[in-house]
């Protein structure tokens, strides 16, 4: 009938496409205009029946629907804002009776552009577990109502956007503060539907739903939108989905295809397509989650976005924190006094939700009055106090009778022990969120888990409104994980610790507490994620004496002391030398040894004073940092080649030498993959570092230009810098000029000797030394093949300059008395001049031709072509005695002593060769430690046996290069007396540094070559 009608109207002679227009939008609006699937058909007839027409009501009844659309959307909108704004406006503490204001409390939270590469990665972890003071300055701040915005481009909107960080760190609240902002109009008014899923309560969820019934029943108020689902998907819609580490199961990304948003799918679909933009593909996404957890997500659904990272409180936001909380300023300083006097505690005060624990905490004890009660001083012992606080607080309520809490805890014990077997196996099964069924598992009823206000939480009342059946969960997952250690050490104490699933015991066998705690690691170090690392610190400090002593009357007794147990523990894990232990695990097995609350097990003596045979493992370096970082003084030098690290090692260990004045990296093999993790240190404003040494290194262009856009940063403090022997030329002087004339060096002392810089590159220098922005002092550049480019040089001094090292160059004599005259005008500077030069380069400009000295051969030594090839035979010679002769040691000197700078070569044969330098005064009689070269204070080595190895008053020490696979090996020594060094260099054909010795010379003994041959037809031959 109604097309009858339409048809009749379009047909009437001399009718304006207009007035029909009119009437037929007006026809509609009072028949059937709210469906729009009849309007859709409408628009079709109309088309058919008057093709002229059809344009033009085309384009009204467009404009009729999107009017419609918008008032529906609009609609939905306020309604949402309205639910949302009342969900968001308070924060809770403990539980919803214990709520406060948002706006009140919430303290402003860094949020930095995370980049990928591990390197950052590494000093973010860093400074995340042990920097009092973030370093914010380095890094790009994003205000959480900006997160949608790249920090290098506010007129994007990114696609998707990942915001990682710890526990408690305040990921949840952060996205609570984002959607109140934007609920209350405040903030991204451009965004036209905001909805937060969170995973805690996505688990909840069973069967196949459409994603637009899994909104409807997460926000009723949406349903509302059903009819123009499909015109929202191309609106501005924000999807939050909070606490990815929470999810309990893993993401798949190998799923179907799913694009229908009303088409039902398991919840892993619908997430995995939501991700990958298959679901809704113009709509934005904010995800959060621990780091590890956000691992799962592949790098393909970041091409439109990027992470970013929560980094917490610095130091004076934990003091804003803990002055919003007390109006009692005396209370507010006795708080932050207690907090910084034990430095873990105050480190882990950037963690918001420990700066809560704490405040309720201390508030409690310090009002107390009790002197008897000692203040906590690590981490589980807080959380203790707060189960005390918590349970007598309970107590008095309910019960009507005011008790300690030592009394409270032993009458409500039973029900702990409940909540913790249900922390515990929720936790194994990473659920943060209970229904009463699972409260009825563990003859736990609601009732008496709402009389748990500071532990246990009902978060069907406060949360979005999906599955209205009553749901619970510890106030934090961080509660939980505390009360699921409690339980588990509980039941090892029960001597019921087969069923926990946590050793690797023998069912019946009873474990010692050492043995328990080490397989407690062994399962940790296997787990893919890190939701146990928490667990794992609360069980190290819950089985210390004195966090037994508190919790007396809960946990069964022990009546041995745990320290002796703690000792082999924390060497078992020393021992550790996994190679796949990432930064985060490497620090949640530190925060193990820190809970124990004894220093001495952070300590590594065997590590510290010596280099070790063995590289150090990735904990031990990172134990090994800790201790640096964490101590209360700042160390003067550190020197690389005194431990065993490898590259990974290092960087491990890197963010602690930030915490040295020096860091001396003189022959460590430095290479461009140091210098990446290097430059982030030296231009951090916590860094200490003013000395750098990367003499006798092979620095690249690439590396150089690291450096030196480094050494320019105005927060790079380097006062020092030795380059010398870094195989630099004249073309590399250009960035070394731009150091000189930057206008934020701080530059001092500049080393480039034994560099083949020549004319071109002192000219180089010499505009830099010009430059008014520079100050140096001293310069040196001695054997650097200088001439005629001196003259340059000297022009370009300015008054600054007191020292200038030209040693070791071919001056010429008009040079000489150029250098005198400067020093006529310039009493103040001090120039060194003379040296034997050559024009050889590297190190053969200081090459010494050396033959041995037959006064000093032994017996079995024999002397060739000129005394330059010495052998080992079976048969004894007869020499003549004389005082300098080994008589039982088959060792030789040289006839030419070794002063200043030589570089001598040898060709090796044999595997019984040991050569090296050593003082005149070494003795020569006998076969005892003072005759055998390395075996005293006399003498350096290097040993050509089958394992190569250096020997120095009778230390030794392995090496992993090896020489040269042919019969003859090459080797070549050289020694700076002055600098006290001697190197050792494998010869193929180019100097490779095998190792390096720092000598104590003594100055009243001259320096000769020296050599060991053990094995018969063994040789040595001087080139």
């Amino acid at each position: 009938m109604v097309r009858g009608q339409l048809a009749n109207l379009a047909r009437m002679p001399g009718l304006h496409p207009y007035s029909f227009s009119k009437d037929i939008l007006g026809f509609l609006m009072t028949t059937e205009s709210q469906n729009l699937g009849f309007i859709r058909k409408t628009v079709l007839f109309v088309s058919i029946v008057s093709p002229s027409l059809s344009f033009f009501f085309q384009t009204q009844v467009s404009h009729f629907t999107s009017i419609n659309n918008n008032e529906t959307l609009q609609s939905v909108k306020n309604k949402l804002k309205t639910r949302m704004m009342k969900d968001s406006e308070r924060i809770l503490e403990g539980s919803a009776q214990q709520s406060v204001s948002l706006n009140k409390i919430y303290t402003q939270l860094f949020i930095i552009n995370d980049e990928s590469d591990p390197i950052n990665r590494e000093h973010e972890i860093w400074q995340i577990e042990t920097t009092n003071d973030l370093n914010t300055s380095a890094q790009t701040i994003i205000n959480y109502n900006e997160i949608l915005k790249p920090p290098l481009d506010e007129n994007t909107t990114m696609k998707t956007v990942l915001t990682k960080g710890i526990a408690g760190i305040g990921k949840t609240v952060t996205v609570q503060k984002f959607v109140h902002d934007w609920a209350s109009g405040k903030a991204n008014q451009d965004l036209e539907l905001v909805f937060l899923l969170p995973f805690r309560e996505l688990n909840l969820l069973e069967g196949k739903k459409s994603l637009f019934d899994l909104l409807c029943d997460f926000y009723p108020e949406f349903k509302e939108a059903r009819p123009i689902s499909d015109w929202i998907c191309d609106r501005k819609v924000l999807f939050i989905l909070d606490g990815l580490d929470e999810y309990k199961n893993e993401l798949s990304f190998q799923t179907s295809i799913l694009s229908d948003l009303t088409k039902k799918a398991t919840l892993d679909v619908l997430l995995a397509n939501l991700l990958r933009g298959k679901l809704l593909p113009s709509a934005h996404l904010w995800i959060t989650s621990r780091p590890v957890a956000a691992e799962q997500l592949p790098s393909e659904i970041f091409r439109q976005g990027y992470v970013t990272q929560i980094r917490g409180f610095i130091d004076e936001q934990k003091d804003e924190y803990f002055t919003r909380q007390f109006e009692d300023p005396d209370l507010t300083q006795k708080v932050i006094c207690h907090l910084r006097s034990h430095k873990s505690l105050w480190i882990l005060c950037h963690i918001p939700l420990f700066c809560w624990i704490s405040s309720v905490v201390l508030k409690t004890i310090i009002k107390s009055q009790n002197k008897d009660s000692e203040m906590p001083s690590n981490q589980t012992e807080m959380y203790i106090h707060y189960l005390l606080i918590q349970t007598g607080l309970s107590h008095n309520k309910y019960q009507g009778e005011n008790v300690s809490q030592e009394d409270a805890l032993l009458q409500h014990k039973e029900l702990i022990k409940k909540l913790a077997g249900l922390a515990y196996w929720k936790l194994k099964e990473q659920n943060a969120i209970f229904s009463k069924e699972d409260l009825r598992k563990y003859y736990i009823t609601p009732d008496e888990a709402l009389r748990y206000p500071g532990i246990i939480t009902c978060v069907s009342e406060c949360k979005s409104g999906y599955n209205r059946t009553k749901h619970f969960s510890f106030v934090h997952l961080s509660v939980q994980e505390f009360f699921a250690a409690l339980f588990v050490f509980h039941e090892f104490l029960s001597g019921n610790q087969d069923s926990l699933g946590l050793t690797k015991a023998k069912m019946g066998q009873k474990s010692n507490l050492s043995d328990f705690l080490k397989s407690v690691i062994d399962v940790a170090v296997e787990s893919k994620n890190e939701h146990l690392d928490l667990f794992n610190c609360f069980l190290f400090g819950i089985s210390c004496d004195s966090s037994r002593c508190i919790l007396e009357g809960l946990l069964p007794r022990l009546d041995d002391s745990s320290l002796e147990d703690h000792k082999k523990v924390t060497k078992y894990i020393k021992s550790l030398r996994r190679k796949d232990l990432s930064p985060e695990r490497c620090f949640g097995l530190v925060r193990c040894i820190v809970e124990l609350k004894d220093s001495s097990f952070l300590q590594m003596p065997d590590l510290e004073c010596s280099r070790t045979t063995k590289p150090l493992t990735l904990f031990q370096c990172t134990l090994l940092a800790f201790r640096f970082v964490m101590s209360d003084t700042d160390h003067d030098e550190f020197v690389l080649r005194k431990f065993n690290i490898t590259l990974e090692g290092f960087q491990r260990f890197s963010p602690a030498i930030t915490r040295f004045r020096k860091a001396m990296l003189k022959g460590s093999g430095f290479t461009e993959k140091h210098c990446d993790i290097l430059v982030p240190l030296l231009t951090s404003p916590n860094s200490h570092l003013t000395h750098l040494d990367l003499s006798h290194n092979s620095l690249g262009l690439s590396t150089l230009k690291q450096l030196s856009r480094a050494f320019c940063d105005p927060k790079c403090q380097i006062q020092m810098l030795n380059l010398s022997h870094n195989d630099l030329h004249s073309q590399d002087m250009e960035l070394i000029k731009d150091v000189l004339s930057g206008s934020n060096v701080n530059l001092k002392i500049l080393d480039l000797s034994d560099n083949q810089l020549e004319d071109e590159g002192v000219k180089m220098i010499s505009a830099g030394l010009q430059s008014a922005n520079c100050h140096l002092e001293v310069l040196k550049l001695s054997g650097c093949h200088i001439k005629e480019g001196v003259l340059k040089l000297l022009s370009s001094l300015k008054a600054s300059l007191r020292e200038l090292d030209l040693q070791y160059n071919d001056l010429g004599n008009i040079m000489e008395k150029k250098v005198c005259l400067r020093k006529y005008k310039q009493p103040s500077l001090r120039i060194y001049t003379g040296g034997v030069c050559s024009h050889q380069p590297g190190l053969y400009q200081y090459a010494v031709t050396l033959t041995f000295d037959p006064r000093t051969a032994n017996e079995y030594l024999y002397l060739n072509e000129n005394n330059t090839v010495a052998v080992c035979k079976r048969e004894k010679q007869q020499l003549p005695a004389n005082d300098e002769r080994f008589d039982k040691c088959n060792q030789v000197l040289c006839c030419q002593p070794l002063s200043g700078r030589c570089f001598f070569t040898v060709d090796v044969i044999g595997t019984g060769v040991h050569m090296g330098v050593a003082c005149k005064g070494i003795k020569r009689k006998g076969a005892n430690d003072t005759v055998c070269l390395g075996r005293n204070k006399m003498s350096w080595c290097l040993c050509c046996s089958k394992n190569l190895f250096v020997a120095h008053d009778k230390k030794t020490e392995s090496l992993t290069k090896p020489l040269q696979t042919e019969s003859t090996r090459k080797v070549g020594v050289f020694l700076d007396q002055e600098a006290g060094s001697i190197f050792f260099y494998r010869l193929s054909p180019e100097p490779e540094l095998l190792y390096m010795f720092d000598a104590d010379f003594p100055e009243d003994q001259e320096l000769f070559a020296a050599f060991s041959i053990q094995e018969p037809d063994n040789s040595v031959s001087s080139l």
